[in-house]
């Protein structure tokens, strides 16, 4: 999911010379994220075939399958000369990657779940709940995968904090993975590469997340973004994602939180989220002309948050 670290590992491997990136200005492919639409093509497709052609093995599926898998990387491979390196911050549908992309191999980055909450309440201005919900949406979707998928050689997981506390070993299975030259990678400009995209680490004039480079300092502390939080705040991300986290082996909290306390914050929390979408769809529906009421009400969903 966002703020896991996917922008730093992307800079360590396009820094190799014998990769590149996809297509610009696209920077996440996202092409997971939305392939259900692709699943449901080939369904479609294939029950519109007559029968009377002839007899069609179940491999002819998973060929067209693969097919549009090979057309979403020749959109994204410019640069035929090197190997293309594309990126996603999102775990839906990992499932289907092998199925659209057999031949690729696939990096999967995970990060400390409470470190990526704090980072989307930073920058996105998420709130806490919602964050830790995403959080441990995503992370259930990875598990199932992992825990369905038979261990493959085409699939290396990597720790973001591996990658900050000791980058040359990380580095240089991640470079093994993907078949890539040990020599082409200059360690010691990795040591020293800028941070993009940081929640926390600005740069100097700047007081908003962006995506520019920012060359590091002793002030650049990704590993503890979640080191303020009190009490109460660490016991909800264990009621809300606690579980997940430690299946992906972080050793968070683990106290058990006061039931009936946390199931009357999910219900105000769900609620809330409601509220929202109500409010969004009514204005769909009903257009300009029913502002006032929906001011209205949403005054009514604020007065209630107090």
């Amino acid at each position: 999911m966002p703020r896991s670290g996917t922008n730093h590992l992307m800079d360590l491997v396009c820094s190799h010379p014998e990769v590149a990136p996809g297509r610009l200005p696209v920077k996440e492919d996202l092409f997971l994220e939305n392939s259900e639409h692709l699943i449901r093509f080939v369904s479609q497709v294939r029950g519109s075939w007559d029968p009377i052609w002839g007899s069609f093995p179940p491999e002819l599926e998973e060929d067209l399958l693969r097919s549009l898998g090979d057309g979403l990387i020749s959109f994204l491979w410019t640069d035929r000369s090197r190997r293309l390196v594309t990126k996603s911050p999102s775990t839906r549908n990992i499932a289907l990657f092998h199925q659209l992309f057999p031949d690729a191999k696939l990096l999967i980055l995970i990060r400390d779940g409470r470190s990526i909450v704090q980072s989307c309440i930073d920058t996105f201005g998420w709130d806490f709940d919602t964050a830790s919900h995403r959080f441990s949406d995503a992370a259930r979707e990875l598990l199932t995968y992992m825990d369905a998928e038979v261990a493959s050689a085409e699939r290396l997981v990597v720790r973001y904090e591996d990658l900050v506390t000791d980058m040359r070993t990380t580095m240089t299975g991640v470079l093994d993975f993907a078949g890539l030259s040990r020599d082409g990678f200059d360690f010691s400009a990795a040591e020293d590469l800028p941070v993009r995209g940081s929640s926390s680490h600005l740069g100097p004039g700047r007081t908003s997340v962006h995506w520019e480079p920012v060359a590091k300092s002793a002030s650049f502390r990704p590993l503890q973004r979640w080191e303020s939080w009190d009490e109460d705040r660490s016991a909800r991300f264990e009621w809300l994602a606690g579980r997940e986290a430690r299946a992906l082996g972080y050793e968070v909290d683990g106290s058990q939180p006061q039931p009936a306390l946390h199931r009357l914050r999910d219900l105000r929390w769900h609620g809330k989220r409601w509220s929202r979408r109500f409010l969004y769809r009514l204005r769909g529906l009903l257009g300009p002309a029913t502002r006032p009421l929906r001011d209205r009400i949403r005054m009514l969903v604020r007065g209630g948050d107090g």
